[in-house]
């Protein structure tokens, strides 16, 4: 059962606040860990956007080994460089309108 079910009134929106400045922490700590490495990491559905298809198409895609070797931390945690998205977009920008369909 989620922590904040066993709370109510004050004590709730104290547990929330805290949860709140965790958040906001995380999320300047990887702010922060992406300006130092210089490397961005785009999770599946990110990539999938940028590239304008599905994320089953990006699973595909993958599979035929169209797409650049992902980043695993764990079996649940992957991703992309941003950088080498970037690059499969421009490389494929260089070919006729037919083909920038990338399954093509």
């Amino acid at each position: 059962m989620p922590a904040r079910k066993h709370r109510a009134g004050a004590e709730l929106a104290e547990w929330e606040a805290r949860k709140q400045r965790r958040v906001k922490q995380m999320d300047l700590a990887r702010e922060r860990a992406k300006r130092l490495s210089g490397h961005t990491l785009v999770r599946p559905i990110e990539a999938a956007a940028m590239l304008g298809i599905t994320p089953k198409t990006l699973r595909e895609l993958e599979a035929d080994g169209k797409l650049p070797p992902r980043v695993t931390f764990s079996p649940k945690v992957f991703g992309w460089r941003l950088s080498d998205i970037e690059a499969l977009i421009e490389a494929r920008m260089g070919h006729s309108a037919k083909e920038v369909a990338i399954d093509g």
